[in-house]
């Protein structure tokens, strides 16, 4: 039997537990600390949020446009679906019990992925490292929502080896409570030409009633998200820091950052191009299309490009890359000769953005903010690449046809 992956889990599950309560229930910050992200007691910080937007609810208030309850006078920026939780009478007094939920739920999603999943020693290894990273830690020391989605989806991949519709209703269901799973559709890839159309369109259509009906709430909650420069992953980031007074404070007229607004979605666009370039005419690219943790890889990777293309999002949200963690090892060598250099420095990046808080306790914030955009970046393309180089030729063929590319034999 092998020992390392029971050992190897619960190390990693127990030490991650053992900072929060120590942190939560005794305010003892002695342990948190050594992942240098920033604390804000008393903790599970969202789930306290989510207890006065219910407090706010009973009070005849709409969390989503008013919360007198909220010292910060923060709106809860979340679809009007979780308002059905305040049914429950939740209060500030809840907030460790639901905080907890949150994070047991987390701890069981890594735990089906963990086991579900036939990986070796090197990859168990490389997760640990990452499921012990700042970025993952701040996710539990605020008791993030996407704690949650994460175990939703992990159970969605678990189960889809035995029901596709089940698995499916799961991801839609995910998508509801927070709208950006609906990129992770594309795991349907894996099936057919004829069923990844019927499955994919009836999915689609029925988020997209959801969202016409919910527009004006979407709308809101996209207002009310801020757009932060720390501690966060998307496309405006790298530029908004150069303004910010916390990073380096550069004196950039508005005119000047729509200019480099521009520039960044320029670029994301040459990027995405190059990509899609490069691996319809990669040579030998069948070892992209294959792999038994091809699934969650698409998820993984279709979260992180589309959160990245369309808003500032928080590094809580890098916990999905953990999912492409499996393929991205099995790629790393190659026929277990060649080291392969896409997986390589798309998994370096993601060990390098996942661990920045840490690594700024030794650098700096300048520094680790330039480490952590290139390393954003070179995600972003790393993952466009791979995901596209892995795409069934079926669907390759519909790309070719605008550009009269010729498939490779």
């Amino acid at each position: 039997m092998n020992w390392v992956k029971p050992l190897l889990f619960l190390s990693t599950v127990i030490l991650l537990a053992t900072a929060i309560i120590l942190f939560v229930f005794f305010q003892n910050v002695w342990l948190l600390r050594k992942w240098n992200i920033p604390i804000d007691p008393p903790g599970f910080h969202d789930s306290r949020q989510l207890a006065w937007a219910a407090e706010a609810y009973a009070q005849g208030y709409d969390p989503l446009m008013k919360n007198p309850v909220n010292p910060r006078g923060h709106q809860l920026n979340y679809p009007r679906i979780w308002h059905l939780l305040f049914a429950l009478g939740i209060n500030e007094s809840h907030t460790n019990i639901l905080g907890s939920i949150v994070v047991i739920l987390f701890f069981i999603g890594i735990g089906i992925f963990w086991f579900h999943g036939k990986f070796d020693n090197l990859t168990y290894f490389i997760l640990s490292i990452i499921i012990l990273s700042p970025a993952v830690m701040l996710g539990i020391e605020r008791s993030n929502i996407e704690l949650v989605l994460f175990f939703i989806l992990s159970l969605a991949l678990a189960i889809d080896y035995y029901s596709n519709i089940s698995a499916l209703f799961l991801f839609i269901f995910a998508s509801v409570l927070k709208l950006y799973p609906v990129f992770a559709f594309v795991y349907l890839l894996k099936e057919n030409r004829k069923k990844f159309w019927t499955l994919f369109l009836s999915a689609l259509g029925l988020f997209m009633i959801y969202a016409v009906f919910s527009f004006n709430d979407f709308m809101q909650v996209y207002k009310t998200t801020p757009k932060l420069v720390g501690s966060s992953f998307g496309i405006n980031v790298w530029w908004m820091g150069l303004r910010n007074s916390r990073f380096f404070g550069l004196p950039i007229s508005d005119s000047l950052a729509l200019f480099l607004k521009v520039i960044s979605y320029l670029l994301a666009f040459l990027i995405l191009f190059s990509s899609l370039l490069f691996s319809m005419r990669l040579k030998n690219g069948e070892q992209y299309k294959q792999g038994q943790h091809l699934n969650a890889f698409r998820v993984g990777a279709s979260i992180y490009i589309g959160c990245f293309i369309l808003m500032n999002t928080h590094d809580y949200r890098l916990i999905f890359l953990i999912f492409t963690v499996p393929q991205l090892a099995t790629w790393l060598v190659n026929k277990g000769k060649v080291i392969s250099l896409a997986p390589l420095v798309t998994l370096m990046a993601i060990l390098l953005s996942l661990w920045s808080f840490f690594i700024m306790h030794f650098i700096g914030r300048k520094t680790t903010f330039i480490i952590e955009e290139f390393s954003n970046w070179i995600i972003f393309a790393g993952l466009l690449y791979l995901f596209f180089s892995s795409l069934p030729d079926w669907f390759k063929d519909y790309i070719r046809q605008p550009f009269f590319l010729k498939r490779r034999k």
